[in-house]
């Protein structure tokens, strides 16, 4: 492994290994899928390697391209920064971002390697996946000291509902992060579902599964179209056809989830409703992130479908 040209400081190392995998402004499929396209995404992800880069310097290490030495550091480096979550009531969104950096660093190590010779850093990524599994479990549940407001068992929840035409409109607000709005219950007006709200049968762009699509009109009239489970879709389409339309008034919906909750031990002032769009938001994130996106354009996936659009908005429902 030569040292020509290759920086002393462990910091000047990181920036010349991401320069390597640098593809800003790029578009998805004309780069290297292991580079970074999006600047958002370059300046989060640059953030955390440089916050890694000083736990490696604490510990000793003097080059990142021994790559099988750095992944020795990371299961350490990964156990502190979760246990240090832990303590402060923080999210396994924080983590689970800093493991798509450390992700994107393992990258830019293989890319070096197969330019200049040296480690390849699989075994980095190995340990990272082992981490993620583990404090997934230990912190999807909290958030800057609170608990969560989404709901820790949505399917137990819908199933607690007796009133079909509820538990439907349960079920589609998470499996699609609308709002009440767009399940047929708004709190002024009228707003039910029809016939004319399916789009038939589809593929869903994040996951690639089949689905059922439907197109909503949620607050201030904006229309979005969404993803549910095809026996979800069939039961919506099953309930159209008998009733003609899909809708409740809105204090029966918040009623009716409120008893499912307290049901199944999951109530909690505040979480009503929107609990189940927090639910959503959650899990998308977590599936976006496993198909592949980065954190960023998960964020900004999870946003364009809670009608939301801004991606930093999505942070409220990350809690």
């Amino acid at each position: 492994m030569g040292t020509n040209r290759w920086p002393k400081s462990l910091h000047s190392q990181a920036e010349a290994l991401l320069g390597g995998i640098r593809a800003i402004g790029k578009k998805k499929g004309t780069v290297d899928w292991r580079f970074i396209r999006g600047i958002g995404t370059w300046g989060v992800y640059r953030s955390d390697i440089h916050r890694f880069v000083e736990f490696l310097q604490r510990a000793g290490l003097r080059d990142l391209r021994q790559a099988q030495r750095v992944s020795g550091f990371v299961r350490t480096y990964i156990a502190s920064r979760g246990q240090a979550l832990r303590n402060a009531g923080g999210s396994f969104q924080t983590l689970e971002r800093e493991i798509s950096a450390l992700t994107k660093l393992s990258h830019a190590l293989d890319v070096y390697a197969e330019r200049h010779g040296g480690e390849p850093a699989a075994d980095i990524r190995t340990v990272l996946a082992e981490e993620k599994a583990h404090w997934r479990a230990e912190l999807s549940a909290r958030s800057n000291g609170y608990a969560s407001r989404a709901y820790p068992d949505p399917e137990g929840l819908y199933a607690a509902i007796p009133e079909p035409a509820l538990r439907l409109q349960a079920k589609l607000m998470g499996e699609t992060g609308c709002r009440t709005e767009g399940v047929g219950a708004p709190a002024r007006g009228s707003n039910p579902l029809t016939s004319t709200n399916l789009l038939g049968l589809g593929t869903d762009p994040v996951s690639g599964a089949s689905v059922g699509r439907i197109t909503v009109t949620e607050k201030g009239g904006k229309h979005t179209e969404h993803f549910v489970q095809p026996s979800t879709y069939r039961e919506l389409e099953g309930h159209i056809v008998e009733h003609g339309q899909l809708a409740s008034p809105y204090r029966t919906f918040l009623r009716a989830v409120e008893a499912a909750a307290r049901a199944t031990g999951q109530y909690a002032p505040g979480r009503g409703t929107h609990g189940l769009k927090h639910s959503f938001a959650q899990e998308r994130m977590h599936e976006a992130v496993e198909a592949g996106m980065s954190h960023e354009e998960a964020k900004q996936s999870v946003a364009n479908e809670i009608a939301h659009n801004r991606m930093d908005s999505v942070d409220t429902y990350l809690r």
